[in-house]
């Protein structure tokens, strides 16, 4: 009998430890990037920079910003001078809407540059620094540029700021109080110790707290329009309210917090919403998994080959006494050998590692719609976006052969980031056909 070629024990380890340099988390609605026309290229940027934005005070506002300790470039000036890195932050701040703006001239767009530069330190691993500039209440759009000064490299990005009112979210700060920092990107490690700072003027405010446990659903492929099921929080069971702040917390990160009121709760695995009584504008944030975006659990990493297993290797690695070597079987089963399994591997979760980066709303980013579409066919030559949502186009613009995915921004408060794909029974042949390039072992990276 001829013996099947068996991965090493770490070959899974291995193909995936190059996926592990970053640990971001969810996505915010535009996200970080160098290229306008293909904006999740995420390997190909040269660092990584993770926002937060807070309006801490009515005249200004703070920018939170950590970036993983090894990727800037750190030089000396001379044999005996330490090394440090050194980066600018540059912000241009475009106002959009503003009190009384039929009665005179808009706003000047204004353009705020920070130097950030520290020594090397060996025990830090995260970078994280806080940067306060001046804005007036209003909406605005921040073009963001995040610079090494000595690799010559920068990363570009756009937020829209809502600071018009006394309700605007970016007001209230949650904050990890393990870490000392704060959210990112509505994102905390389950079970995590959160908190939400809120200002002196909402010190009376009541929140009623709900929490919907880790949505667990496959999106219907791109040709089936199925219905969708709703998330659906339950009724809440309490409602919370802050305490002031006393003395020299800990746990809090940069800043001045005198006379804000503190919130604390438990980051139970799940997504968490908190309600203002009188308002219907949540916040929200989501606990998942400490190692996310990454997957590392066998039992995750066998769920996320539902797209191209199938229904009888899916079940045959579900219920598997040893669930590691039938998903190794499986990788085999699609390549031609070990390297080419390690090859695999490592585009397939590299592509649920960016999904999970970009497209994660109330479930993780890899079982939405845009991040099945990119599972599987890969970053769109092209996208374009607009208010109303995005377009991917797979091929030449124009041409009559080009794959074209149209998703929709889906307006629901509770549901952050969230796009539903416009289904169409002619998905059906380049589905199966680029499924079937996977299960040949033949996708390249794109």
């Amino acid at each position: 009998m001829t013996r099947r070629p068996v991965l090493h024990p770490c070959l899974l380890l291995l193909a995936l430890g190059a996926l592990s340099l970053w640990g971001g988390g969810c996505s915010s609605p535009e996200r970080l990037g160098s290229n306008a026309a293909k904006p999740y290229l995420w390997e190909s940027l040269p660092h990584h920079p993770q926002l937060a934005w807070h309006r801490h005070r009515a005249d200004s506002a703070a920018l939170y910003v950590r970036i993983p300790a090894f990727e800037p470039l750190h030089l000396r000036e001379g044999a005996n001078a330490p090394f440090q890195f050194s980066m600018d932050i540059e912000l241009l701040v475009e106002p959009t809407e503003w009190p009384n703006a039929q009665d005179g001239e808009p706003p000047a767009t204004m353009l705020h540059r920070f130097r950030w530069k520290e020594k090397a330190d060996p025990d830090r691993t995260e970078l994280v620094q806080r940067f306060v500039f001046p804005m007036p209440i209003g909406r605005y759009r921040i073009v963001h540029t995040v610079r090494d000064r000595n690799r010559g490299s920068d990363v570009t990005g756009v937020t829209l700021f809502d600071g018009w009112g006394q309700d605007a979210p970016v007001r209230n700060l949650a904050v990890n109080l393990d870490t000392g920092e704060p959210v990112w990107e509505h994102t905390i490690p389950a079970g995590a110790n959160g908190a939400w700072l809120i200002p002196a003027d909402r010190m009376a405010l009541a929140l009623d707290h709900d929490h919907l446990h880790p949505v667990d659903s496959f999106p219907s492929a791109p040709f089936l329009d199925r219905a969708k099921v709703p998330f659906l929080f339950p009724d809440s069971t309490r409602a919370e309210r802050p305490r002031r702040i006393s003395g020299t917390p800990s746990g809090l990160p940069q800043g001045d917090w005198s006379g804000w009121g503190v919130m604390e709760w438990k980051a139970n695995a799940g997504t968490h919403r908190w309600t203002p009584q009188g308002e219907n504008r949540p916040w929200i944030v989501a606990a998942r998994r400490p190692h996310f975006p990454m997957m590392r659990d066998v039992d995750e990493l066998v769920r996320a080959t539902r797209y191209i297993a199938t229904r009888q290797e899916y079940k045959t690695m579900r219920d598997a006494r040893d669930p590691k070597r039938a998903l190794d079987d499986f990788w085999l089963g699609l390549s031609e050998g070990p390297q080419g399994a390690r090859q695999l591997i490592s585009t397939y979760y590299g592509r649920v590692r960016d999904a999970n980066v970009h497209f994660s709303s109330m479930k993780e980013g890899w079982c939405t719609d845009r991040g099945m579409v990119y599972i599987l066919f890969g970053h769109a030559d092209r996208i374009r976006r607009d208010r109303a949502g995005e377009t991917w186009i797979y091929g030449e613009e124009g041409d009559v052969n080009a794959l074209v995915f149209r998703f929709t921004a889906v307006d629901r408060g509770d549901n952050f980031n969230a796009h539903e794909l416009e289904r169409y029974p002619g998905f059906r042949s380049p589905w199966e056909a680029m499924v079937s390039t996977w299960r040949r072992g033949k996708v390249r990276k794109r």
